[in-house]
C-alpha cells in the first residue's frame, strides 16, 4: 500500500494501481498529494485484497482551500518549499556538528596555531636537508597476500588494504587469521601503484608486493608518521611506475631526504612541529569551508525566496514590445496566421530573455500549452515558444500543427505532438508512406494522418519559458 509519483513511462507487475489526476497538479504540489495518499495506508492494510479498491475510492481526505473553496495550491506550493528550505538548513547544520564532533573526538577540534606552531611555519624554509639510506630509518617488510576472493567484506573490524589511493587504501573491513596480521603504526606502500599512506591500526594486506616501514631507532607517534609519508613520497614517488613497481630488494638500495639536527640525525621535533602546525591550517580550512558553505546555503535559499515569489504569481504580460520580448498568442489566433495570411494581434508581450535563444519577434512567439499528451516534457498551463515555420524537415521535432484531425484537449483543430513521418523517394520525386503526430505521454494516443489531411506545420518548439520570466 504505498503510493510513489512517477514522471517517467514504466512497466508494472501484478497488484500495482495506477492513479491519475483528475485536476492539473502543479509539479511542486506533486510530493504535497503522495503524502497524503500514503497517510491512508493503515486504513487500506485493514481490509481484504478484494475491498481495497473499494476502500480506496471512498475516502475522504483533507485539503488547504482557498476562500472560494478551491483548492489552495498556492499555500500547498509555499509550505512544501519552506520545508525544503529548512531540510537544507538542517543538513548544512548536521554536517557542521558532524565535523565539530569528528574534531573532537580525535583531538583536533582545537586548531588555532599557536607561536611554536607559527615558528614551525616560519622556521622552514632554513631547515637542513640530508639524503638518508631508508634502512637506516626503517625495517622493510614485505605484507602478506590475501587475495579478495578469500575474505568477506564488512565481516570484521579489521582494515582490509589494497594498493589504492581512495580512502587510505582500506578496502573494506575483515574478519580473518590473525597469524596473517600485519602490525599498524607503520608507513605504508601500495607495492604497484606506490601509493604511501600512514596506517595506525593493524591491518590485513590484498598482495605481498605491499611494504610495511617500521621505524628502527625512534618512536613512531602519528606525527612523524605523517610527515615520513610525505618524505617517503616526495623521495621516491618519480622512480617507479606500474611498470616498474617498487619492491622490497629495490627500495633498500632508496636514499630519502629529511630534516636534519646536526647533519648526522633526522630532526624528528622539526617534523613533528611542522606537521602539527600544517593539521590545523587543513583543520581551520575545513571548519571555514564548512562554515562558509552553510552561509552560502542559506543565501542561495534566501535567493531562492525571492526569485521563486513569482511563480506563484501570474505571469506578468506587458503592453509593448521591448528587445528581449516576443509576441504570445492563442492557438487559435496563431492557427490563424496561416488561414488568414495576416500577422494576428498578440495577446501581450512576454519577455524570454534567458532561456538559450536570441528573441526575435519577427521569428519566435509564444501559446500556452493544454492537457497532459507531451508530459512530461510539456506540462498543462506551460508557456511554449515556438519559431514560426517555413520550410525544411521536422521530422522527430515537437510542432505546433493545425490539421482536420480534432484534439479535445485544445478543443479544436490544431494540437501540440512530436512530428513523424517515413517516406519513399523515387526518380521522379518522394512521396510520404506514414505521417504521426505522436504525443510523448504514453497514456495518450499516436494520431497517424492520412493523405487527405490537409496538415499545416505552424511553428517548431524550442522551449517551456522559465517561469522566472
Amino acid at each position: 500500500m504505498d503510493f510513489f509519483y512517477r514522471n517517467k513511462p514504466w512497466y508494472a507487475g501484478q497488484f500495482v494501481r495506477k492513479i491519475v489526476p483528475k485536476i492539473h497538479i502543479p509539479q511542486r504540489a506533486i510530493l504535497f498529494f503522495q503524502t497524503i495518499l500514503n497517510m491512508q495506508k493503515s486504513v487500506l492494510l485493514q481490509v481484504l485484497v478484494r475491498n481495497v479498491d473499494e476502500t480506496f475510492r471512498n475516502i475522504n481526505v483533507q485539503l488547504p482551500q482557498t476562500d472560494n473553496g478551491e483548492i489552495n495550491f498556492t499555500f500547498i506550493e509555499e509550505f512544501l518549499r519552506e520545508l525544503e528550505r529548512a531540510r537544507l538548513r538542517e543538513l548544512e547544520r548536521a554536517r557542521l556538528r558532524e565535523l565539530e564532533a569528528y574534531l573532537k573526538a580525535t583531538g583536533l577540534d582545537n586548531y588555532e596555531l599557536t607561536e611554536a606552531d607559527k615558528d614551525a611555519l616560519r622556521n622552514y624554509k632554513n631547515l637542513q636537508w640530508k639524503d638518508f639510506p631508508i634502512t637506516k630509518i626503517f625495517t622493510i617488510h614485505n605484507t602478506h597476500n590475501i587475495l579478495a576472493s578469500d575474505v568477506k567484506l564488512n565481516s570484521g573490524t579489521t582494515p582490509y588494504l589494497c594498493a589504492s589511493a581512495e580512502n587510505n587504501g582500506v578496502n573494506g573491513y575483515i574478519s580473518y587469521n590473525t597469524d596473517l596480521l600485519e602490525q599498524g603504526n607503520c608507513v605504508f606502500i601500495g607495492g604497484k601503484t606506490f601509493v604511501v599512506s600512514y596506517q595506525k591500526e593493524d591491518f590485513y594486506s590484498n598482495d605481498s608486493h605491499n611494504i610495511a616501514l617500521y621505524l628502527k631507532d625512534y618512536a613512531p607517534t602519528r606525527a612523524n608518521l605523517l610527515s615520513l609519508v610525505t618524505f617517503v613520497r616526495k623521495s621516491l614517488g618519480h622512480k617507479y611506475t606500474w611498470g616498474d613497481s617498487v619492491s622490497k630488494a629495490k627500495i633498500k638500495g632508496d636514499t630519502i631526504t629529511l630534516p636534519t639536527l646536526d647533519g648526522k640525525q633526522p630532526d624528528f621535533n622539526a617534523m613533528e612541529r611542522l606537521i602539527a602546525a600544517m593539521q590545523k591550517i587543513v583543520i581551520a580550512d575545513v571548519a571555514k569551508y564548512t562554515a562558509r558553505n552553510l552561509e552560502a546555503t542559506q543565501e542561495v535559499i534566501d535567493n531562492q525566496e525571492e526569485r521563486q515569489e513569482p511563480a506563484i504569481t501570474p505571469l506578468h504580460i506587458y503592453d509593448i514590445y521591448q528587445p528581449g520580448r516576443i509576441p504570445l498568442y492563442t492557438l487559435r489566433a496563431a492557427c490563424g496566421y496561416f488561414d488568414e495570411g495576416e500577422v494576428p494581434e498578440p495577446e501581450g508581450w512576454i519577455n524570454v530573455t534567458g532561456n538559450g535563444f536570441t528573441p526575435d519577434p519577427k521569428r519566435h512567439f509564444a501559446i500556452h500549452a493544454k492537457g497532459d499528451s507531451m508530459l512530461p516534457k510539456i506540462k498543462d498551463g506551460d508557456i511554449c515558444i515556438f519559431e514560426w515555420y517555413n520550410a525544411g524537415t521536422r521530422n522527430d521535432e515537437i510542432v505546433l500543427t493545425q490539421s482536420r484531425e480534432y484534439d479535445p484537449e485544445y478543443g479544436g483543430k490544431y494540437t501540440i505532438k512530436r512530428y513523424h513521418s517515413e517516406k519513399v523517394v523515387f526518380e521522379e520525386g518522394w512521396q510520404h508512406t506514414k505521417v504521426e503526430l505522436r504525443p510523448l505521454n504514453p497514456d495518450f494516443d499516436t494520431v497517424e494522418l492520412t493523405e487527405d489531411d490537409d496538415i499545416r506545420t505552424i511553428g517548431i518548439f524550442k522551449c517551456v519559458l522559465l517561469l522566472n520570466n
